[in-house]
């Protein structure tokens, strides 16, 4: 298992390696949290928005929207944390958070021998089905090119 790209430069170029399975699993698996993040902000910033323009309206004539824009401005800066789809550096991003973590797991994963091995394992059980699959696939188009 070679040591991937980060998540953050993924897919960025045609002349860059391909994603590693690992690598892979990982982006997939901080994709999900983040969406769940992303969310889970989405359902909060509901009834706060909501809240917040009632008050203006009711409490602040002369300028209604003023609670409303500061939920905006949180909001605003909870997208660029949140860093849902990589376009920001990691720096002031969630990104920050992950990375020394995903730091530590990618290099425990070539140092550790049964981490390897189950890696090495799970690659080439991953690589059989690949083959099996591509091969259905191929008599299915021969058969189907052939009727």
């Amino acid at each position: 298992m070679s040591d991937p790209e980060t998540t953050e430069n993924a897919g960025k170029g045609p002349e860059e390696e391909p994603m590693s399975r690992l690598q892979l699993i990982w982006n997939v698996l901080v994709f999900q949290v983040k969406l769940v993040v992303d969310g889970l902000r989405d359902v909060i910033l509901v009834p706060v928005s909501l809240t917040a323009a009632l008050l203006g309206l009711l409490t602040n004539p002369r300028n209604p929207g003023e609670m409303y824009e500061q939920v905006i401005k949180l909001g605003r800066r909870s997208e660029q944390w949140i860093n849902l789809f990589g376009y920001r550096d990691i720096e002031g991003t969630s990104d920050e958070l992950v990375h020394p973590l995903r730091e530590k797991l990618f290099a425990e994963a070539q140092r550790n021998e049964s981490l390897r091995k189950a890696g090495d394992q799970l690659n080439a059980s991953l690589d059989k089905s690949a083959a099996s699959i591509n091969q259905l696939v191929t008599q299915k188009d021969r058969s189907n090119s052939d009727h």
